[in-house]
């Protein structure tokens, strides 16, 4: 028999086979391989790793660094189990976390104070070899503040708890030097003392026996710390007897008269001869003694109705509580007598 050869859309038909059947095995190798890949990996999902941001040694002792947030990434991993199991060894031993160190740029190196913020990425997370890292998209910045440090030498204020009213109060030293966030110590005008807490009741403590002690200085403005020198200071005080106010409704009204007056002093029938009067100062049970009066030995004065401010003989640490002035009027007649004197 005569030999034939093959035709040509055979061989197209065939070399199309050849390849639909090279796809298909390449197609389950790599299903194979995925598959087999898949059963090597394992997943730790959204895990929290801590990240500490400081200052380069260079810029720490001129500028003062605030974390404005959680410093805090989630972070998945996957790897082989062997490597997963080393890994959350080293999470449990908490020795897995982010290291940021900042630069302050020259252009901002004379700002009191600077935002920024810093991005951390999958190549800060120190994992063992074989583990990949997966930084979450939301919430891998981290916000700061720099803060550029001074000094000031600031007055020294005491602070107190209590409703007790201090007198002669002093402080030594009475100035100290504060180094802190140059923004914060140019708002204040003096720095307070740690509240100090009287040790007794006030009433029993004697006005003119001083306390004294020894009280801490804040050692923080704004949730931001101070450096104080010294860091307390002494005080002396003496304490104020506790306030009262006395209503005194009917006090009568004396005139205070000159020698030879041309005047006899004197109230109409319709005219009050006494005043109610409010003062404040020491309590006691009872009201303190005191006397009202007209002064007639200054000013301009006329026969008839007169209108006059009424003076006050109060005692020691005693004041008016009010602060408008009581008036009171009253009758002047002409005294014949007076140039007989």
């Amino acid at each position: 028999m005569p030999h034939t050869q093959p035709s040509r859309s055979w061989i197209r038909f065939r070399l199309r086979n050849m390849v639909l059947e090279v796809v298909v095995a390449l197609s389950l190798a790599f299903l194979v391989w995925l598959y087999t890949r898949s059963r090597d990996q394992e997943i730790l999902d959204q895990v929290n790793i801590p990240v500490e941001i400081q200052l380069a040694p260079a810029y720490a002792s001129n500028y003062d660094l605030e974390i404005n947030g959680k410093s805090r990434v989630a972070v998945s991993f996957a790897g082989p189990p062997s490597r997963i199991r080393e890994l959350r060894r080293k999470l449990q031993r908490r020795l897995v976390q982010v290291a940021v160190t900042l630069t302050v740029p020259e252009e901002r190196q004379n700002e009191s104070s600077y935002r920024d913020s810093v991005r951390i990425e999958a190549a800060n997370i120190p994992v063992p070899p074989g583990v990949m890292a997966i930084v979450a998209e939301e919430g891998n910045t981290i916000p700061y503040t720099v803060h550029r440090l001074a000094e000031r030498l600031l007055p020294v204020r005491l602070d107190y708890a209590g409703e007790a009213r201090l007198s002669q109060v002093k402080v030594e030293p009475a100035t100290v030097m504060v180094r802190g966030p140059k923004d914060i110590l140019d708002r204040i005008w003096s720095l307070s003392t740690q509240p100090y807490v009287l040790p007794s009741p006030p009433d029993a403590m004697g006005g003119n026996t001083p306390v004294r002690g020894q009280v801490s200085l804040l050692s923080e403005l704004e949730g931001r710390p101070l450096q104080v020198t010294p860091k307390s200071v002494s005080f002396s005080f003496h304490v104020k007897p506790k306030q009262k106010v006395f209503e005194l409704k009917e006090v009568p009204v004396y005139f205070l008269c000159p020698p030879n007056l041309a005047f006899r002093p004197g109230f109409a029938p319709d005219q009050t001869t006494k005043v109610k009067v409010r003062i404040q100062g020491p309590a006691a049970e009872e009201p303190p003694p005191i006397r009202a009066f007209v002064d007639l030995t200054s000013g301009n004065f006329s026969t008839g109705r007169n209108l006059q401010p009424v003076r006050l003989q109060l005692p020691k640490e005693f004041q008016l509580a009010e602060d408008s002035p009581l008036m009171i009027g009253f009758v002047l007649e002409a005294d014949e007598s007076a140039g007989d004197h």
